[in-house]
């Protein structure tokens, strides 16, 4: 179902993608939330802010394709895409769809759903093992925070303290904040000491606030509904406003700085992603191809996502299970995808530095003609010059099997490991 609302003039883009019709019944439920979310008078947008949208696993519903292209098409300029939840959840999706997302020409972003009742710290290690393999330049790592875990405010305010000074140590980067208008100011405390990073508020109106909370003067980026539509998504996605130009969005997005845990690991795994971008690139075209035609699109995943997870198992920045998921969907069997997924645990435990120019060679020769298709033998034996045993001999001994174009297996569920709360403005 499309929906539709009045047009707004401070909207860039006109586009047939708006969002759905603003009630409160919808939006808020409850003339409390209402009360604590919409203000009497409104801030206005200024004319050149640009369009974007954030998503999850949802937006796949029964492994279904995002068609890039012609998200792109409709005017979407940066995509905020979920990576992790806590510690123990990753966006299966999340590696292919920041490649597919940069190689439409639309500026990636990603986000860690906060769980306060868990370790801070730990959950910023967790999502920065996965910033490790993701795509760069991309814009800063993002803090989604909606809900308290029960803790107190104090609590909570340490809580994030905590989370962005890992973060920061980690990547190097400022990251951005978000959190919903009403929380900030109950939950939080209104407090305004994190106001020297960047704010996206999900502030569900027509308009933004008078008054930002938080000592903010504004948001970098305002989510300004839940239930919108976007041509290539089949689904109700989160619709963005962001507060500046093109350049300015290009000059938010970077990499992890040099020297830090992430930039260190991204830096040796460059080649890949200039692989998975230009695989993806491909990808793009087929799937939106089979889009204009009106055919139901199933996702079909990169590759060289499993080539950049196995070199991250090995670096110790990815769990095991993330592999093993990884070669379910690149297509290949069972027995072959344990034993890929074993020999990089060991690889990982037995500690084998290389040289970040040999790991370039290795990578180069496994990618041959750089359009991102990955070959099992090339994958093993680049585990095998990190300590590995021979699986190469023992699979090909046993009749492993690879049918990249067979079923993809069923892909972890985010509702598996938490779920989130069905009454706040973002996933």
């Amino acid at each position: 179902m499309v929906w539709h609302m009045r047009s707004l003039p401070w909207r860039r883009h006109a586009r047939n993608t708006a969002p759905a019709r603003l009630t409160a019944t919808v939006l808020f439920g409850s003339a409390a939330t209402v009360a604590a979310l919409v203000a009497t008078d409104v801030l206005p947008v200024p004319s050149w802010a640009l369009d974007g949208i954030d998503i999850a696993s949802h937006q796949h519903p029964s492994g279904s394709a995002i068609d890039w292209q012609s998200v792109a098409d409709s005017g979407q300029s940066f995509a905020f895409i979920k990576a992790t939840e806590g510690t123990g959840y990753t966006n299966p999706y999340f590696s292919s769809d920041s490649a597919k997302a940069a190689a439409a020409g639309i500026t990636p972003g990603s986000y860690h759903y906060a769980k306060p009742a868990l370790d801070a710290r730990a959950q910023a290690r967790f999502y920065a093992a996965t910033l490790a393999t993701g795509v760069s330049p991309s814009l800063p790592p993002t803090l989604d925070l909606e809900e308290t875990g029960g803790l107190s405010t104090t609590q909570l305010q340490d809580w994030v303290r905590d989370w962005i000074d890992e973060i920061k140590t980690l990547t190097g980067r400022d990251p951005i904040i978000y959190t919903y208008y009403a929380f900030w100011i109950g939950s939080m405390g209104n407090t305004t000491e994190f106001s020297e990073y960047p704010l996206w508020l999900a502030y569900y109106n027509s308009s933004l606030p008078d008054e930002i909370p938080g000592g903010w003067d504004e948001p970098t980026f305002w989510q300004y509904t839940g239930t919108g539509s976007v041509d290539g998504i089949i689904t109700d996605v989160d619709l963005n406003t962001y507060y500046g130009s093109d350049a300015e969005l290009q000059a938010l997005a970077g990499s992890a700085g040099s020297g830090t845990a992430v930039g260190n690991a991204a830096d040796a795994l460059e080649p890949i992603r200039d692989a998975a971008v230009a695989e993806a690139g491909v990808t793009n075209t087929v799937e939106h191809g089979a889009s204009t035609l009106g055919l139901s699109v199933i996702d079909i995943p990169l590759t060289t996502d499993l080539l950049v997870n196995l070199l991250g198992l090995v670096a110790g920045e990815v769990g095991p299970e993330v592999v093993l998921g990884s070669a379910y969907s690149a297509g290949f069997d069972t027995q072959t995808s344990e034993a890929i997924t074993s020999a990089g645990t060991e690889a990982r435990d037995a500690d084998v530095t290389l040289p970040q120019s040999e790991i370039n060679d290795l990578v180069s020769s496994v990618l041959g003609n750089g359009d991102g298709t990955v070959t099992l033998q090339g994958v093993l034996q680049i585990l095998n010059a990190f300590g590995a045993q021979d699986y190469l001999t023992q699979l090909i001994t046993t009749g492993a099997k690879w049918a990249p174009t067979g079923e993809v297996a069923t892909l972890p569920s985010e509702d598996a490991a938490t779920t989130t709360s069905e009454v706040v403005p973002a996933q």
